[in-house]
């Protein structure tokens, strides 16, 4: 049976949102009056999903889809919209909430989308558990010299290390900062054979211009950088290489992340 969390200060939306749910099979309401109350529920007992109301005094609906992001990342949350806030429902989607329904259409939509929702967390969850026992893996990239692909990737590789537990937040940000220093290099340095003194001169719009410039002449336009990634339950290795003029730099980095429990990370050239 799906427990689901109503959260309304206005006791009538609150109960007519309730009735609604648990006319379906499987499902039965409990509620909170705000925000506040409802973390203090969840605590007790995780939900499967949080159906909210956006304007609530103590904690909003905003606030509330934060603090579960952040600390019940597996419940999905809806919201409650009422007319004319339609904006701030878009402005919570991006910081995680799972979809909103108007409340003038909850006798509608209401029970649709809490299936859907419910449907893809059940499907969610199913695929962690597969995640949870992937104990090695390596993922190979082969880019252009083009800037624009630098953020993707970066992303792209962190999620891998969030999906092994290898780093906490503050570690993702120092490991793409790192990556992403070595790849600009390898592009712009090494492919592209543009000196750092040129880079950390007064005028960067000049060496932006160059870097575009020549990544579209021979033959430069025709190297690459490769990216290999190779991530365990013991450390992420990530190395960089580019096709530039290996004799006079290298062309090879290597940086060997360790996992966060070891607390700890190394980094290093070959």
């Amino acid at each position: 049976m799906a427990t689901i969390l109503v959260v309304d200060d206005v006791a009538l939306d609150r109960h007519l949102a309730g009735t609604l749910l648990e006319e379906h099979s499987g499902w039965s309401a409990v509620y909170a009056d705000d925000g506040r109350e409802a973390l203090s529920l969840i605590k007790l007992k995780v939900p499967d999903l949080v159906l909210t109301d956006l304007q609530m005094p103590e904690m909003n609906g905003l606030e509330l889809v934060e603090a579960i992001r952040r600390d019940y990342a597996h419940v999905p949350v809806i919201l409650m919209t009422a007319h004319g806030s339609e904006d701030i429902a878009v402005a919570a989607l991006k910081l995680g909430a799972a979809s909103y329904v108007p409340k003038r259409d909850l006798a509608r939509d209401l029970v649709p989308t809490t299936e859907k929702v419910l449907g893809m967390a059940r499907v969610s969850w199913n695929q962690q558990q597969v995640l949870d026992c992937l104990v090695e893996t390596e993922l190979r990239f082969v880019l252009s010299n083009d800037p624009h692909h630098v953020q993707p990737l970066i992303s792209h590789l962190q999620d891998h290390m969030t999906m092994m537990s290898l780093v906490d937040k503050g570690g993702l940000i120092r490991v793409g900062t790192a990556l992403h220093e070595s790849l600009i290099n390898a592009m712009e340095h090494g492919n592209l054979e543009l000196s750092s003194e040129l880079r950390e001169s007064e005028d960067i719009e000049a060496y932006r211009g160059l870097v575009e410039t020549r990544r579209h002449l021979p033959p430069y336009q025709a190297r690459r950088v490769l990216v290999t990634a190779r991530f365990s339950r013991n450390e992420a290795v990530f190395v960089v290489q580019d096709d530039g003029v290996a004799s006079t730099r290298p062309n090879c980095q290597t940086q060997r992340i360790r996992p966060i429990w070891e607390n700890r990370a190394a980094a290093a050239s070959s």
